[in-house]
């Protein structure tokens, strides 16, 4: 029975994930900050712990209560959007600093522990869950800075894990879900999380060692991180 480790998986993608996998019958570790509130993984069959994905501490309390666990699959689907409105000019300085600990340096602090796990496995692949927000040709209005930036800043840190990894045996990857009905996005959205789900599933299933540090859209069409968007379409 496969293994994934889904971070932020008491809301929106990170819970039609462990709903999906778990359907599937794999072994569902499901992660939030608040597991005591995470009411809608109730029932699912899934294993939950808490894990604040900016802290070290914890994210090492996870990997010690999971030692000797082989697992599969790791989504770093953790996240936080900031205030929308925003620019840079008068975004609140702790939130961004804040968001910029869980949407870019938490998935390195989460991956660098779970390393050992996911080496257990004969195939493993690790993800981020990127944004078209983080897209440099994307950003045409000051608003939205935390979010466009740290998510900038998470594909970045993808390229430096995919780099450090590829010698061990891991593919890390930033996956691209579409403009998906999410708690952050709201409901004025394109696309159905069950929907996005099951694709981005499809992809995860199918990896290729070229799509390393890639940002691949949920259709699997590989898509630029620094521009060159209008040429690319989605599903």
């Amino acid at each position: 029975m496969p293994t994934v480790v889904v971070t932020g998986a008491n809301r929106s993608l990170g819970l039609e994930f462990c709903r999906q996998y778990a359907a599937e019958r794999w072994s569902v570790i499901a992660t939030c900050r608040a597991p005591a509130q995470a009411s809608a993984l109730e029932g699912l069959g899934v294993e939950v712990f808490p894990l604040d994905t900016s802290d070290v501490a914890q994210a090492d309390a996870l990997a010690a209560t999971l030692a000797g666990r082989p697992v599969d699959l790791l989504l770093n689907n953790a996240g936080v959007m900031g205030d929308k409105t925003k620019s840079a000019f008068d975004a609140d300085l702790d939130a961004w600093q804040t968001a910029f600990r869980i949407n870019a340096l938490g998935p390195a602090i989460v991956t660098r522990a779970l390393l050992p796990n996911l080496q257990l496995t004969e195939a493993p692949v690790a993800a981020t869950m990127g944004s078209q927000a983080g897209i440099y040709d994307r950003m045409q209005s000051a608003e939205l800075a935390i979010y466009r930036s740290t998510k900038a800043a998470a594909h970045a840190v993808t390229i430096s894990l995919a780099h450090a990894l590829k010698d061990r045996g891991v593919i890390y990857l930033s996956l691209r879900p579409g403009r998906t009905k999410t708690d952050m996005t709201g409901p004025d959205a394109d696309y159905e999380a069950e929907d996005s789900v099951r694709l981005m599933r499809s992809v995860l299933a199918n990896v290729k060692p070229e799509w390393a540090g890639k940002f691949v859209d949920r259709s699997g069409v590989v898509y630029p991180y620094g521009g060159g968007f209008q040429g690319y379409s989605s599903v």
